[in-house]
This record gives structure tokens, C-alpha cells and sequence, in this order.
């Protein structure tokens, strides 16, 4: 493969390149939200168990709070991915290969960071928060495990 076919963002038409890249980040994101979407309907349709009526009610309750947790995940992990690539973009276009390895480098190592940020905060932080949301027994042990998933 020649180098100028590996370096499709310094020599494609810009328009060719938002189509092929930007495509995958709007499907990822509209199957974020349809995610949550079908979440909710199903959870809503939990039924009753034990003495706890209405539980379909208290599962969608509990979800509400775990979205903004999951809203701020994907925030992150999608604005680290835009700019790194927009990072690439330009080091490759000024075809500065050092540059576009530590951007990628840069890249791995802000995604693992993100990740034991959110793996602390499931591990030692959910309790905290949905206790901060509700004093709801039913949904405080629901919303923590669904976040702590």
C-alpha cells in the first residue's frame, strides 16, 4: 500500500472523509439513544413482586437517575475520540508521523484514564450519588445496580 493510500485525511476530498467518518459516529449515537429507549420500555414493564407494587414505575425512576452518568460516559468517550481524530487529522495532513503517533499514544492513555475514573466511580461512587437522588429504598438498590453494571 503506498503511503498516500494511508493517508486517506491528507489526499481524500474533505467531504468524502466527513461522509465515511462522520456516518459511523451518527449511528453510534442514535443507537445510544435508541438503547435507552428500549431500556425504558422494558423496565417499565417490570411487574409487581412481593410487596412492592407499581415496580415497573420505581425500575424506570431508577433508570432517570443512571441516565445522566451514562450521558456523561459517552460525552467523554466521544469527545476524546473527536479530538484525538481531529489531532490525527492534522498531523497526518501536515504528515507529521511523530506527531499523529503521540497523538494516538495520547489517545490510549486518556481512554484508559477515562476508564478507571468510571470503574472507581461504579465501584465506589454510585451509592453516593442515587443516595443523593432519593431516599427510595426500591429505587436506590435499583439505580446502584444498574449503574454499577
Amino acid at each position: 500500500m503506498s503511503k498516500e493510500a494511508a493517508n486517506k485525511m491528507g489526499t481524500e476530498k474533505v467531504s468524502k472523509i466527513m461522509l465515511s467518518m462522520g456516518i459511523p459516529i451518527i449511528l453510534s449515537m442514535v443507537l445510544q439513544a435508541c438503547y435507552n429507549i428500549v431500556d425504558s420500555m422494558f423496565v417499565a414493564r417490570i411487574p409487581d413482586s412481593g410487596n412492592v407494587t407499581h415496580m415497573g414505575e420505581y425500575a424506570v425512576n431508577a433508570l432517570t437517575l443512571a441516565f445522566p452518568v451514562q450521558m456523561l460516559i459517552v460525552a467523554l468517550g466521544i469527545g476524546t475520540g473527536v479530538g484525538v481524530n481531529a489531532m490525527l487529522a492534522k498531523s497526518l495532513g501536515q504528515q507529521d508521523e511523530e506527531k499523529a503517533a503521540k497523538a494516538a499514544g495520547n489517545g490510549l492513555v486518556l481512554a484508559f484514564i477515562i476508564y478507571i475514573v468510571f470503574l472507581l466511580f461504579g465501584l465506589f461512587g454510585v451509592k453516593a450519588y442515587i443516595g443523593s437522588q432519593t431516599k427510595d429504598e426500591v429505587i436506590f438498590g435499583m439505580g446502584c445496580s444498574y449503574l454499577s453494571i
